[in-house]
């Protein structure tokens, strides 16, 4: 009895893929995505070119890290280089350390600091914080004086004796809407007008001189 042997049969061989049957359409298909590939670069690229001349070049900007109160004395971690488009960098803003100099106005965080609102060299802190042409008034505050402190915005009053005035009246302000600079126990320093500093003066040498804090300018 004879065994009959099989033999194993081959497997069917792959199918090669169309493109690779075909090279033409293969390298076809190669330069289509190059060419929209280029396509893109070049668009993305031209968008590029067209936001740097909008915005114009990039250049190194002196910024705040924290909000910068008037008579305030600038630290070293209270501003920060930052590379900034110099179409939005505002005239006079720093390039460089700012440390050791002297706020003259308010500088909110993120901003650039600009050279106009800090103050000249050799200001005190107290000095920086008045306004150009302004005064800095010194009134003693007592119990009536609400608790202040510097930014405060207040009104000064002064009252004299109704018999001096007659039939006017008796207390009026010497001075509106002054700000304080600078708060202590036993006074409050405010800064004027230099109309207002001599009105502010007499009353407090002929009357009696009450602060009053107001809700703003």
């Amino acid at each position: 009895m004879s065994v009959a042997t099989s033999l194993p049969r081959p497997s069917p061989r792959p199918a090669r893929p169309r493109l690779e049957r075909r090279p033409s359409l293969f390298w076809l298909a190669t330069l289509v995505v190059a060419s929209l590939t280029g396509l893109t670069v070049a668009r993305l690229l031209g968008h590029a070119q067209a936001a740097a001349a909008r915005w114009g070049s990039m250049r190194p900007t002196l910024v705040a890290t924290v909000d910068l109160a008037p008579g305030a004395v600038v630290g070293a971690a209270d501003t920060a280089l930052e590379r900034r488009p110099a179409a939005l960098v505002p005239r006079g803003a720093l390039d460089g350390p700012a440390e050791g100099q002297t706020v003259a106005e308010p500088i909110l965080a993120g901003e650039a600091v600009v050279a106009e609102r800090l103050a000249p060299a050799g200001l005190s802190p107290l000095a920086a914080a008045l306004p150009p042409g302004g005064r800095g008034v010194a009134v003693p505050t007592g119990a009536g004086t609400p608790p202040l402190q510097p930014g405060d915005v207040v009104d000064v009053l002064v009252t004299f004796d109704p018999d001096a005035v007659g039939d006017g009246e008796p207390t009026f302000p010497v001075a509106r809407s002054a700000t304080v600079v600078s708060a202590g126990d036993e006074a409050v320093t405010l800064a004027v007008s230099q109309e207002e500093a001599s009105r502010v003066a007499f009353a407090l040498t002929a009357g009696v001189v009450v602060v009053v804090l107001s809700a703003g300018r």
